[in-house]
């Protein structure tokens, strides 16, 4: 299914942000594994493409209005859920080292998996409650 990305590119460019095509196909990708596992498991209740590009992943891309990301050497996202904003950055950046940490063992089996099907690198996923790690 083709996607309209204009509300995404639209986005970033506000935020002086350009993506490559790998990383606009890794958002399309990111969505639809998170659409289809949203069928079978609790990761969001906002699922429309539209909504999913402005709530989730350009929310978690504004901090680069505070943050120079490539800059930055560690990211912990404790109680990441589905993700966010911690996979988003990651596809935005790939050189830092991400922990994504959540207390529920299926959003961390979850994650791992999207990180495998995207490709992305430097990322571990942690399965601990915030306050224990």
């Amino acid at each position: 299914m083709p996607y309209n990305l204009t509300t995404l590119e639209n986005g970033c460019r506000e935020l002086g942000i350009e993506l490559s095509q790998k990383q606009k196909n890794q958002f399309i990708q990111f969505y639809e594994f998170l659409v289809e596992k949203n069928k079978v498991m609790n990761l969001t209740g906002i699922t429309e493409f539209d909504e999913v590009l402005v709530k989730h992943f350009l929310d978690s891309l504004c901090c680069v209005k505070a943050v120079d990301m490539s800059k930055v050497k560690t990211v912990m996202d404790i109680g990441t859920g589905a993700g966010f904003p911690g996979m988003p950055l990651r596809i935005l950046e790939p050189n830092f080292d991400l922990t994504l940490l959540d207390s529920l063992g299926k959003r961390v089996d979850f994650l791992k998996e999207v990180q495998t099907d995207l490709g992305l690198k430097n990322v571990t996923c942690v399965h601990a409650r915030a306050e224990e790690f």
